[in-house]
């Protein structure tokens, strides 16, 4: 329903292992999608993503248990450490109710860790993780379940919501990471935000993309400061 800071949040299901994608705001709501995960699986082996280091998406790892493997990009890992704690601050101001859900969180750091890109087999389910930043983050990444064709885009491309720009933020990979999207010929997109969709809303921020990019390029010929 993009409910401000309140992300979709994944649960895939295998024959032997359950990987959950992104956590929600702070570890009470970690201990929500637990609850979640316990409804749909018995499997005792768990992984656990977050399509980025914001503390919606990977601010409740630490309400998982121990025994779950926390995966993430090495870019991702660098946010993290590096962000991490200011952007829990930052989101801590927004108003009571965030300061609460964030109050004394000890962020997770990851168990496992790649480079550009890894496999999970949950059993009959193989889903493949693949690190797309710097897109909203350096540490992007996105999760494709072979076997139905979903993929979990986090805030990489979203449904007619604009996409958000931060300092780390490339737009000229952004589009090369969007041709890595729909390379992979997604049947159903799941955002981080907002309402679920399929292929053709790749293609419709890859045209608001370009449209930006050549106005700008204009704007540079005309001599505009970036001010102006």
């Amino acid at each position: 329903g993009n409910v401000p800071m309140v992300p979709n949040v994944g649960i895939v299901v295998g024959s032997k292992a359950t990987l959950v994608v992104d956590t929600g705001l702070g570890p009470s709501n970690g201990k929500t999608v637990l609850g979640e995960v316990a409804k749909v699986s018995r499997n005792r082996t768990m992984y656990l993503v977050a399509t980025h280091f914001h503390p919606e998406h990977a601010g409740g790892a630490s309400a998982f248990p121990k025994t779950t493997r926390f995966i993430v990009s090495d870019a991702e890992q660098k946010d993290l450490d590096e962000l991490g704690p200011g952007m829990i601050a930052n989101f801590s101001k927004i108003s009571p109710v965030h300061a609460e859900l964030l109050k004394n969180l000890v962020q997770r750091r990851g168990d496992a860790h790649f480079a550009t890109d890894d496999r999970l087999d949950l059993g009959g389910v193989t889903v493949r993780l693949v690190a797309v930043g710097p897109t909203h983050t350096r540490g992007d990444t996105v999760a494709f379940v072979d076997q139905d064709r979903v993929l979990f885009a986090g805030d990489v491309v979203l449904n007619h919501i604009f996409l958000s720009f931060t300092a780390q933020s490339s737009g000229t990979n952004w589009l090369k990471a969007l041709d890595t999207i729909e390379a992979m010929k997604p049947a159903h997109i799941v955002p981080s935000h907002g309402a679920l969709g399929d292929a053709a809303i790749i293609s419709d921020q890859r045209a608001a993309l370009l449209a930006v990019q050549a106005r700008v390029r204009d704007l540079k010929a005309q001599g505009r400061s970036a001010d102006q």
